[in-house]
């Protein structure tokens, strides 16, 4: 069954020596159109499902805005040729830098630089919390169970998860994360950030902006996102299995007792 996220179609399914017609779905892509103020920002290629909570995630973790105060209105428009933008509009003017980064994220995602910075957080979690939460995850990523090729990001506190958002592009979903979070007025600092793909400096920039000291992943970081994370006592936590997972920074965050002595903290 289809709906904004996902788009039925009918192809050719090839089994051994059988081929068929399937009926199935396949997540959906849109170009949406971000302005501020009346004018536009930027477009972003998205999965067009929370795309209010995209809008304010993104201008969060830009640091373009502090927090949802700074919202007079969001809300999302459409042209007569059926694409449409997101209308955000400030209770101040707002000066994007120049000079904007096409990151490694899928779709080509757009960064104008490092917001974040150095956590301070005593936060530290468990190895069967670590397997726990991005189980919890999987189950929860709705739509890719439906239609495939998306991926999810999730917010956690303790073994409970507080949000979770599916995207094509890594970065968007973790950006719904922090939109969802500002609409809902649910604290991010202290909290876990997982996500399904690979973790580079764009993602690492948006969990310091987000607070948050403990990021998982399923897959790999980059050398870039290790060496913010170790710089800004982020633990990064990768390619993460049911019994096994490997911590890149931070590693006194984890509560081991096979963690390196040397790692006892900043």
């Amino acid at each position: 069954m289809a709906d904004e996220g996902s788009h039925s179609l009918t192809y050719t399914g090839y089994y051994d020596d059988e081929c068929r017609r399937v009926h199935g779905v396949v997540p959906v892509e849109e170009v949406i159109t971000l302005h501020v103020n009346g004018q536009p920002l930027l477009r972003l290629m998205c999965t067009p499902v929370l795309l209010e909570e995209l809008a304010l995630g993104f201008l969060f973790n830009e640091g373009l805005i502090g927090g949802l105060g700074d919202v007079e209105e969001v809300k999302v428009l459409a042209l007569r040729d059926g694409q449409r933008w997101l209308d955000v509009w400030l209770g101040c003017e707002i000066e994007p830098p120049k000079l904007r980064a096409i990151t490694s994220g899928c779709s080509g995602g757009t960064t104008f630089g490092p917001a974040g910075g150095p956590i301070e957080s005593d936060l530290r979690v468990t190895p069967r919390q670590v397997a726990h939460l991005m189980a919890e995850m999987s189950r929860g990523a709705e739509l890719y169970h439906r239609a495939g090729g998306l991926h999810v990001a999730a917010l956690a506190e303790g073994e409970r998860l507080l949000c979770v958002a599916e995207d094509i592009g890594r970065h968007n979903a973790v950006d719904k994360i922090a939109g969802l979070c500002l609409r809902q007025g649910m604290p991010m600092r202290d909290c876990v950030l997982l996500s399904s793909g690979r973790i580079s400096s764009e993602m690492v920039n948006k969990a310091a902006r987000m607070s948050v000291p403990v990021v998982i992943s399923r897959t790999s970081p980059t050398s870039l996102s290790v060496q913010l994370a170790q710089a800004w006592h982020i633990a990064l936590i990768g390619y993460t299995r049911r019994h096994s997972f490997r911590v890149y920074a931070a590693e006194w965050r984890l509560l081991a007792s096979e963690c390196p002595p040397e790692s006892a903290g900043p």
